[in-house]
């Protein structure tokens, strides 16, 4: 979904950009992270890899598929992990002396954490997944030369 605003504040590669709340804001994948409380203009943090300036009115884009993609295999990750660990822990609980559901739950919990603790890193990395990109600058703003 591409939409337009203007660049309210910059704050390193993200732009914060002022968009009109429209009907379409309801069916948004960004809608969770934009911060309209029910007004009639929304704010929200968008990748600025183009480089435009406060006061420019800009396209976005909303990577629709991206979010889905992301998070389909987000809680497949850590589902599989989650079954994997319930799984091998039952296994090794003889070894450890423990009854076989205790060491499922302890693998469940530890196979859960292990692939939280993972994916949370390569998504702090990988920013572009989760938000919005400037793609365009419609009109500069008065801060250009």
């Amino acid at each position: 979904m591409k939409d337009k605003g203007k660049i309210i504040l910059l704050k390193g590669s993200f732009a914060q950009v002022e968009l009109d709340c429209v009907s379409g804001c309801q069916k948004c994948a960004a809608r969770h992270i934009c911060s309209n409380k029910e007004r009639e203009k929304g704010l929200i943090n968008v990748l600025n890899p183009i480089k435009a300036r406060a006061g420019d009115e800009v396209t976005i884009e909303v990577p629709e598929g991206r979010y889905s993609k992301t998070l389909t295999l987000l809680f497949g990750f850590m589902l599989m992990a989650s079954l994997f660990g319930m799984l091998l822990g039952s296994f090794c609980a003889g070894w450890l002396s423990l009854p076989y559901y205790a060491g499922g739950i302890a693998g469940f919990f530890l196979g859960l954490i292990i692939t939280g603790s993972a994916l949370f890193y390569h998504f702090k990395k990988n920013k572009k997944d989760f938000y919005p990109e400037i793609i365009g600058i419609i009109r500069e703003g008065d801060y250009h030369e």
